[in-house]
């Protein structure tokens, strides 16, 4: 009889042992929101001159590009299984600013780019709270072109974009993101089109 008991205590235990290893992971799907901060770098070598050079004359004694810039973006998502998702949410997208001078005379133009975007994710579990994704989408972006000589220019563009990055939980709800975005084409024929690296951390909470 003892021994039929501990058979019995030894199969439960091992049973337990089992299912503790066949634990389902936890379950990331639904509704999040995101917001981030980074910085934008844009190419600066597509900058356009042309306007610097009708203005003033070529060829220009000296040009400074600078297509740098600190900025912030909130999204809201849906997980739907493991593995796909959705995204959408506005971001200040870039900046171009351009000097240049010819003798004594300078011309400066400042380009700002912003606007809505969206984006099909892809994620790959690599432990229960950290997983790889990448992304692939669009955004409509508005492109705002001024310069010294007092010209406007406002243009909107669809471009199409992707991402890759680092998704991390810290609790079942809150997590936090480290993602490169790679934006292409952006900007205007008076600014020059240019690509765009983003280098962004986020912080995000999933409803649950």
């Amino acid at each position: 009889m003892r021994n039929k008991i501990l058979v019995a205590l030894a199969l439960f235990t091992a049973c337990g042992a089992a299912h503790a290893q066949l634990k389902a992971p936890p379950d990331r799907t639904g509704l999040y929101v995101v917001g981030t901060l980074g910085v934008s770098q844009g190419n600066d070598r597509d900058a356009s001159t042309a306007r610097a050079e009708n203005t003033l004359g070529s060829p220009l004694d000296a040009i400074s590009v600078d297509g740098r810039r600190n900025n912030a973006g909130a999204l809201i998502g849906y997980r739907f299984n493991e593995y796909f998702g959705i995204e959408g949410g506005y971001a200040d997208l870039g900046r171009l600013s351009l000097q240049a001078r010819v003798g004594s005379n300078n011309f400066t133009s400042r380009t700002k780019i912003r606007g809505p975007h969206a984006a099909l994710v892809m994620f790959l579990q690599a432990s229960d709270d950290t997983a790889v994704y990448g992304k692939f989408g669009g955004v409509w972006a508005r492109t705002d072109y001024e310069s010294s000589d007092g010209f406007r220019n406002d243009t909107n563009t669809f471009r199409s974009y992707w991402g890759l990055g680092l998704q991390v939980h810290f609790t079942p709800n809150l997590f936090g993101r480290l993602e490169y975005l790679r934006f292409n084409n952006l900007g205007s024929t008076f600014s020059g089109q240019a690509a765009f690296n983003h280098y962004n951390l986020g912080v995000g909470y999933l409803f649950k």
